[in-house]
């Protein structure tokens, strides 16, 4: 075991790792590779759509400046 110098890292013993390892391993349901990938496209698509609603806010946010002011530009300063 390599033991690191992160202070909020967790260290386990050799025998409580490997209990921990055999466990996981014995698992009831096993490793799905298709599994891990529906739920890595899952992670896309909701990170895809915030990013989507985010881009809608501040385009909906620009349109809303624009029209209290006509003199709004897009630079900050």
């Amino acid at each position: 075991m390599i033991y690191t110098h992160a202070q909020n890292s967790m260290l386990l013993s050799d025998a409580l790792e490997r209990a921990y390892s055999h466990t996981i391993l014995n698992a009831s349901h096993p490793l799905s590779v298709g599994y891990g990938i529906k739920v890595v496209g899952r992670g896309l698509r909701r990170a895809a759509l915030a990013t989507g609603h985010f881009m809608a806010d501040v385009i909906n946010a620009q349109a809303e400046a624009r029209s209290r002011d006509q003199r709004y530009s897009r630079t900050p300063w």
